[in-house]
Order: C-alpha cells, then sequence, then structure tokens
C-alpha cells in the first residue's frame, strides 16, 4: 500500500473511533521516519491495532458497521440458524466478548426473536465455571437489532480439538467428563435442561476446562418435581430420542444420553450416533435406534469404562443413571483407578513409550491403548528420528514394527554399539509380522509379540520393564 493510502486510512480508522488519536499518532510517527514509498498495512495487525478483516472492511467502505452499539466487532466466528457471532471488543472495558446478533430478516419476527433470546434469559442468573455466562443481553430496538455479549472462549469448540487430536486418552476425557457432569449437576439442582447437546456446545480454553454453551432450546422445570415451569423447543436429535423412547425430554435424562454419545466420541473419535443430518433422520424416522460403534477402538479402552458409556446411552431411560451425580462418581472411579493400577509417575507426565509404526491404523490402536492408560505416547516414522530425540530426551520404552527388519537395521545396531546408549536402559518391542525376522541383534530388553498383538500382552511386558 502506498504511503498516502495507508495515511489515509489510519486517518480514517481514527474518525470512526477503531483506533484512539495516540495511536494513529504514533503509527504514522513510525512511517514517516523511512524512506520508502510503500508499508505493509499489517503493520496494524502486528500491532494489534486492527485485524485484517476490520482492514478489508474499512477498505471496502464498510468501516461503520465495525462499531455496533458500544462494540467494536473484531472478526466473525461463527454463522447460527438465527444469528450471526463475532469476536468483539466492549469499548468502554475493552473486554473480548462473543457477539451474538440476530439476523436482520429475524428481528421482525417475535417467536424467533424470543427463541434467540432464550439462551440469555435461562442464563443471565446462573454462575457456574463450566456454563458461558451471559455479559450482556439486549432486547433490541427499530434500528438495532437483538444481541447477546457472552463469555469469551479462546480454544473453540471440543470438536475444533479432536478435529487435531482424532481422539483422548482416558485420563483426558474422564477429566472432561467430570466437569461437565459438574455443570450439569448444577443445572439439576437449578431446574434446567439443555435441550440440545452435543460437542458443539462444549468450549475449551483447555482440556480441563470445559465450558457449556447455547441453552437456546432449553427447559425450566422444578427440581422437585420435575414439573414443566416453561418448555423450550427441543432440538431434531432430542425429539428423535424421545420419539423412540417414549419419554419425555424434559429432564436431565435425554442430557445424561447425549453427554454419554460425546463421551465416547472423545474415545473413539466417533460418535456412536449417524454423523450426518439424513442419516440421524432415517434412523429416528425408523422403527430401529442404530448405533455406529467403533468395535477396534473399544479394544483399547479400560474394562470399567464402556459399561458406563453403554448406561448413559441405553435407550430405555429406566437403565440409565438417575442423575448426574452418579455419572461423576462413576467417571472419578474410572480415572482413580488408572491412576492406582499402573505404576506412572504423573508429576513426570507418566512414563514414554516413542512407537515406529507405518501402519496408521495400528499405531492409532496402540497409541489409544497405551495413552488410555496414562502412558505418554512419542511416534515417528523412521528410527533415526527415535534415535535422535533418544539422544535429547532418554525414554524408556521403544515399540517397532518389525515388518522390515533391514530398512533400520543399522540404526538399530547404532542403538545397541554406542557407548552412551547402551549405559542407559532401553526397553525395546519388537512387533513381529507375518513374516519373523531373523538376525536381530541380541540384547537384554528385546521382546518380541507375534501378529495378530494382544494390547494386554504388550502392557504387560511395558509394566515388567517399568520397575527400575
Amino acid at each position: 500500500m502506498e504511503i498516502e493510502e495507508f495515511i489515509g486510512l489510519v486517518h480514517l480508522t481514527e474518525k470512526l473511533g477503531l483506533i484512539a488519536p495516540n495511536i494513529a499518532e504514533e503509527v504514522l510517527a513510525l512511517i514517516g521516519s523511512g524512506n520508502n514509498k510503500l508499508i505493509d498495512p499489517n503493520i496494524l495487525i502486528q500491532n494489534n491495532y486492527l485485524t485484517a478483516w476490520q482492514i478489508r472492511k474499512i477498505v471496502a467502505g464498510d468501516g461503520a458497521m465495525l462499531l455496533f452499539n458500544g462494540y467494536q466487532l473484531l472478526s466473525p466466528i461463527g454463522l447460527g440458524k438465527l444469528g450471526r457471532i463475532y469476536k468483539a471488543k466492549k469499548i468502554d472495558t475493552n473486554e473480548i466478548v462473543a457477539l451474538k446478533v440476530l439476523r436482520k430478516r429475524h428481528a421482525t419476527n417475535n417467536s424467533e426473536t424470543l427463541r434467540f433470546l432464550r439462551q440469555g434469559e435461562i442464563l443471565k442468573d446462573l454462575n457456574h465455571p463450566n456454563i458461558v455466562k451471559t455479559l450482556d443481553l439486549f432486547p433490541g430496538t427499530k434500528n438495532i437489532p437483538p444481541y447477546l455479549a457472552l463469555e469469551w472462549i479462546k480454544g473453540g469448540s471440543i470438536y475444533d480439538w479432536l478435529e487435531i487430536k482424532t481422539f483422548l486418552s482416558c485420563p483426558e476425557a474422564c477429566l472432561i467428563m467430570e466437569e461437565i457432569c459438574k455443570a450439569f449437576l448444577y443445572l439439576q439442582k437449578m431446574g434446567i435442561s439443555h435441550g440440545n447437546f452435543s460437542g458443539a456446545k462444549v468450549l475449551l480454553d483447555n482440556t480441563s476446562h470445559p465450558k457449556i454453551n447455547n441453552f437456546r432450546h432449553g427447559t425450566i422445570f422444578d427440581p422437585a418435581t420435575g414439573q414443566i415451569k416453561n418448555q423450550g423447543i427441543l432440538s431434531f436429535d432430542y425429539k428423535g430420542l424421545e420419539k423412540h423412547t417414549n419419554a419425555v425430554s424434559t429432564n436431565s435424562q435425554p442430557d445424561i444420553f447425549f453427554v454419554g454419545c460425546l463421551f465416547y466420541h472423545l474415545l473413539t473419535g466417533k460418535s456412536p450416533l449417524p454423523n450426518s443430518f439424513q442419516k440421524r433422520k432415517e434412523m429416528y424416522n425408523g422403527e430401529e435406534f442404530k448405533f455406529n460403534f467403533h468395535k477396534e477402538f473399544e479394544k483399547t479402552l479400560p474394562s470399567e469404562v464402556l459399561p458406563i458409556i453403554k448406561n448413559m446411552i441405553s435407550i430405555d431411560p429406566k437403565s440409565r443413571y438417575s442423575d448426574f451425580l452418579q455419572v461423576q462418581i462413576a467417571i472419578q472411579s474410572i480415572r482413580k483407578k488408572i491412576h492406582a493400577e499402573y505404576i506412572i509417575n504423573q508429576a513426570e507426565n507418566g512414563s514414554t513409550i516413542f512407537l515406529v509404526i507405518r501402519n496408521d491404523k495400528k499405531r492409532q490402536l496402540i497409541k489409544a491403548y497405551m495413552q488410555n492408560r496414562g502412558f505418554r505416547i512419542l511416534q515417528a516414522n523412521n528410527l533415526e528420528q527415535a534415535l535422535d530425540v533418544y539422544n535429547r530426551e532418554p525414554f524408556k520404552h521403544l515399540i517397532i514394527e518389525l515388518d522390515n527388519y533391514n530398512s533400520f537395521k543399522n540404526t538399530f545396531s547404532k542403538i545397541i554399539n554406542e557407548s552412551e546408549i547402551r549405559r542407559r536402559y532401553l526397553h525395546t518391542i519388537f512387533l513381529l509380522g507375518k513374516k519373523k525376522q531373523i538376525h536381530i541383534p541380541a540384547r537384554h530388553g528385546n521382546t518380541f509379540i507375534e501378529t495378530p498383538i494382544d494390547f494386554s500382552l504388550v502392557l504387560e511386558k511395558i509394566m515388567a520393564n517399568e520397575k527400575p
């Protein structure tokens, strides 16, 4: 951008009130000291004065829309059925919020407006560390559409995390589920059911601090009697569950079901429910409620986990836990058992297992099995990378897929022969393929496991070599 254009951009930004006069002076003084005729407008982004989206809007002549009833819109972050969601800054306090603004086409529809504001109405008097706070609730005027200002959570939804990690370890998932149970226990006491729970409604600052969001479909009931005080419009999935159970979806029972579905998804990387709207619609309209279980990943879970999940997602509500206190106690028992049963130093993030396994499916299953029991997992595609890591940060266990020993025999010999490495104890597990390899240098600490792989046998060998 030419200097003259940039100066005009800064002046316009100041005139709109998007940056303070002293900031504008500072930026202009900075560019005045140079001799270049061009300047990169990204300097405003790098110094956190504006966002890229704001600059595009200003250049396009839409800068005025960035100021909205006491808020400065920083960037769009989502699009819902009823409204648009922005990352925004409250001008008088500089507080960052998630601003949900009702779309103009719904502003004249009273029922849609009430539905939009329902989340704020339900949450305005609630205060819990695992529930997103409502900071501002504006019912709307002739010129300004209704909006909600909600607590800003920077980590995205739990589904965003799963896109990166695919699945979580059992200790991680249990920690998240315990925190979610705390939120639902609080809601039970307040007489509120969610009505549309899924992983998209769980926002994360980090894996130990989830916050439940979006109560637009929620129902208010008497916690003592269960009598409905204010009926919400149930979501598509809650209606589908209700149809197959012949049970009223207004208390905590359906919430327990869909929290159980999320628990399964966290541990296996796949939801037990069909992943498309159309497939779920066909299931709800059919005679049978069909789950999509991930049987291979189920084998990686501690034996106590699946019965808890299957209880939570029982189609018969009478077979489920009666409330979230029972769910919380059950999940806590799993965490305690993992910590007690496996000899792992939690202060050091558990003992480390390094995987050199080329087969993606096999690697993921072994990784899941070991992570679910508290081990720290590192992985690489070749033994050279593992050796580089070992020289910097020695680990206890190395698991190698032995389909092609010739491809890494020199590196493995190096591990055995180099004096610095020999002084350290390294337990190596070879996973034998269909053709058993020979001529592997003999050494103390070698273990061989034949195909098909028995996860419990791998764990047995690991635990035997955990002892000093």
